[in-house]
């Protein structure tokens, strides 16, 4: 059994921050992501960026050193071990919410009243938001409201080869 990893972090985003950037930066990350089979998801929320990368852990760690070495302002909020990973369809899936949705799918819209208050997210309330928003990402994807861009695998290929396979 493979062992893998989860390592969840908040970097602030620069006041300048253009979609140009972040598209610049998820183009990026999900090329890495491709290339070393580390698969994530990212939050845009109060001027905030919530990330999850999962995968193998030197490949997880590896990528995280890469994203702190480049200046911004980031804290780890947690890395721990798990059995499979959460987001295995995305090199790099990407939401917008709200600081008060965030809050209010947490249980306590006053959660980031004020929006800065997402750099101090706790642990648990971190999985919980990026688990949230990943299913409804997926299930949105699911029903055709929107395409994300999928991890590209060996299984993938070879199940698109042979038709549709249930999951």
């Amino acid at each position: 059994m493979e062992i893998l990893v989860r390592a969840v972090y908040v970097s602030s985003a620069p006041p300048d921050t253009s979609e140009h950037d972040t598209v610049k930066f998820l183009n990026d990350a999900r090329r890495a992501n491709r290339q070393h089979d580390v698969s994530g998801l990212m939050l845009y929320t109060g001027g905030s960026f919530l990330l999850v990368l999962e995968g193998e852990p030197a490949r997880v760690d590896t990528a995280c050193e890469t994203i702190f070495a480049d200046g911004r302002e980031k804290r780890m909020i947690l890395r721990e071990t798990i059995e499979e990973r959460e987001f295995p369809e995305w090199t790099m899936g990407f939401e917008t919410v709200e600081p008060l949705e965030a809050g209010r799918l947490l249980g306590d819209a006053s959660l980031f009243d004020p929006p800065s208050q997402v750099a101090r997210i706790a642990p648990e309330h971190a999985k919980t938001l990026l688990s949230i928003i990943g299913r409804r990402r997926w299930q949105s994807d699911r029903s055709g409201m929107f395409r994300a861009i999928r991890r590209t695998t060996k299984a993938t290929a070879a199940s698109s080869q042979n038709g549709p396979q249930e999951r």
